[in-house]
C-alpha cells in the first residue's frame, strides 16, 4: 500500500508541500498560502486519527469545513474568506496529490461557509417531516443522535459525549441538562428539560452500553466516521437539528415564529413581531433581543448576533 500516495514522505503535511511545490503552477507566495492552510489541516485532521492522505475524504474535508463555519459564527474568524480559502487549499492540494481526481468540496454548498454576519434567506432547520422521515431509514442509535440534538441544540460531538442516564436524572431533579463533554472551547452550559426532553433521554437510554452515545466498541473517532458516512448516503446534516432547536425556542419563548420560518425579513422583523403578537414595537424590540440572547447561550455562544444564522 502507498504512503500518501507515494509522494517521497511518510508525513502528511510534508508531502502536501512536496506535492505543491512539484506539481502546482501557482506563485511561491501562493504556494505558501496554500502550505500553511494545508498544515493546519493536517493537525485537525491528525485529532481524528486520519494521518495519511489516501484516508482523506470527502466527508472529512466537509465535516473540517463545518468545523471552520462553527468557529466563524463563534467570533474567531473576521469573514467567511479564511474559511474559505483554507478548504480551497485542501481542494487544490488532495486534486494535485491524486493527479485530479479527488472531487472537489465545495465552501458554500457542502459546507455551509458563509459570512460572518450573514442572515439567511430560507431555513436550514431540519423540518419535523424531514426528521421523521430519516428516523425511519437510519441506524437506531444515530436516530437517537438526531432526536438529541433536536430537543437540546446540541453540536454533533456534544450529543455523541452526552451520558444520556446521567443527564435523566439531572433533568428529573432540576428540569435542566448539563453538557460540559465535547463542548466548544470547553465551556460548559445547562438547557432546559421538559417532557419532551425527558422522552428523549429515556429513549437514548435503550442503545446506551457506555458512558456516552459512543458504541462501547468503537471509539469516538471511528464512530464520527460512521455517523458522517451514513449522514453522506441518506443525505442529511446534523447541523439542521441544531437549527430546528433554535426556532422552536424562539417560538416558545416568544409565542411567535422566528422570521425565517415565518418569512419575516430581518429588518421588519420588530414590526411583524409587533403585529403578531398585539404589542408595541418598543417591547417586541426587547422581547426579541432578550429570546435571541437566551438561545444563543443555549446552543453554546456567547454573542446574540450569532442567533441571526438560524433564526433570521
Amino acid at each position: 500500500m502507498t504512503c500518501n500516495f507515494g509522494i517521497g514522505s511518510r508525513s502528511m503535511i510534508d508531502a502536501g508541500r512536496m506535492v505543491i511545490r512539484k506539481r502546482s503552477s501557482s506563485g511561491f507566495k501562493t504556494q505558501d498560502d496554500y502550505i500553511d492552510r494545508w498544515r493546519l489541516f493536517c493537525l485537525w485532521a491528525s485529532g481524528r486519527g486520519v494521518t495519511k492522505m489516501e484516508r482523506v475524504n470527502k466527508e472529512l474535508v466537509i465535516e473540517y469545513g463545518q468545523y471552520l463555519q462553527h468557529q466563524l459564527e463563534e467570533g474567531k474568524h473576521k469573514s467567511a474568506s479564511a474559511p474559505k480559502n483554507y478548504v480551497s487549499a485542501v481542494n487544490c492540494i488532495m486534486k494535485l496529490a491524486t493527479h485530479g481526481k479527488w472531487g472537489s468540496v465545495s465552501p458554500g454548498s457542502d459546507c455551509g461557509i458563509q459570512r460572518r454576519n450573514y442572515i439567511p434567506k430560507t431555513s436550514k432547520a431540519m423540518t419535523d417531516s424531514r426528521h421523521m422521515a430519516i428516523q425511519t431509514d437510519i441506524d437506531e442509535r444515530i436516530g437517537h443522535l438526531l432526536a438529541l440534538q433536536r430537543t437540546f441544540g446540541l453540536r454533533f460531538k456534544e450529543s455523541c459525549l452526552l451520558n444520556p442516564k446521567s443527564a435523566l436524572k439531572q433533568a428529573q431533579k432540576f428540569g435542566l441538562i448539563s453538557v460540559t463533554a465535547g463542548t466548544k472551547g470547553g465551556r460548559p452550559r445547562r438547557i432546559p428539560c421538559g417532557a419532551d426532553g425527558l422522552a428523549v433521554l429515556g429513549q437514548a437510554i435503550t442503545v446506551q452500553d457506555g458512558k456516552s452515545m459512543v458504541p462501547k466498541t468503537l471509539t469516538y473517532i471511528k464512530f464520527r466516521q460512521q455517523c458522517y458516512a451514513e449522514a453522506t448516503a441518506k443525505n442529511f446534516n446534523f447541523h439542521g437539528e441544531r437549527h430546528a432547536y433554535a426556532q422552536n425556542r424562539y417560538r416558545e419563548i416568544t409565542n411567535a415564529p422566528s422570521p425565517l420560518e415565518a418569512g419575516w425579513e430581518h429588518r421588519g422583523r420588530i414590526a411583524k413581531l409587533s403585529e403578531q403578537l398585539n404589542i408595541s414595537e418598543i417591547v417586541a424590540k426587547e422581547l426579541d433581543k432578550r429570546s435571541r440572547l437566551r438561545i444563543a447561550i443555549e446552543l453554546g455562544h456567547s454573542r446574540m448576533e450569532i442567533s441571526n444564522a438560524y433564526l433570521g
